[in-house]
């Protein structure tokens, strides 16, 4: 059965696929060059792609959602990582975006299941206020695979892409 887990941004969204829980594929969207392409990181197929131009909010959130969308066509679980409680900054912006992803899901009658992002962390490391690098951390122990290291070597804390990517993929591990 194919499970997608969706982590999902104006910045960075990202989309992890999998068709058995043991290889997974991720794909985000980026505006950094080295970031762009395909690598292959152990069980783990990541795709960067180029975020698309936009002009006006509306057809950003329109290009974003119909990119995610396209990932979950024949998808038996579709998982999505809800907003965050003590978000700050453009949260209705976020959740004009999210919303249209939902609809549109909803419209093509692809089924999801939305998940606090404290329900999250707790699944992946075991405490629900985890941060970004201890849910890398888990990540690393739990599919072996060193994304900050293979991705980001220069950098000393877990950022974009790899945080997207890890999220996403433990979307798709949660039950």
């Amino acid at each position: 059965m194919k499970t997608v887990g969706i982590d999902y941004s104006l910045c960075s969204p990202c989309v992890a696929v999998t068709h058995d829980g043991v290889h997974y594929e991720a794909h985000y969207l980026t505006d950094t060059k080295k970031f762009l392409g395909n690598w292959k990181y152990g069980n783990i197929s990541v795709t960067g792609w180029q975020y698309p131009e936009w002009h006006t909010p509306e057809q950003r959130h329109h290009l974003l959602s119909e990119w995610s969308v396209a990932l979950c066509s024949d998808a038996g679980r579709v998982v999505i990582e809800d907003y965050a409680m003590g978000a700050k900054g453009r949260v209705f912006h976020i959740g004009e975006n999210c919303g249209l992803l939902k609809w549109k899901l909803w419209n093509l009658k692809i089924g999801f299941t939305v998940v606090p992002p404290t329900v999250l962390k707790k699944f992946a490391t075991g405490k629900g206020n985890s941060d970004k690098e201890m849910m890398h951390e888990a990540f690393v122990k739990q599919l072996g695979v060193d994304l900050r290291n293979a991705m980001t070597p220069a950098n000393t804390r877990v950022g974009n892409p790899v945080s997207d990517i890890v999220d996403s993929i433990f979307l798709c591990r949660y039950s």
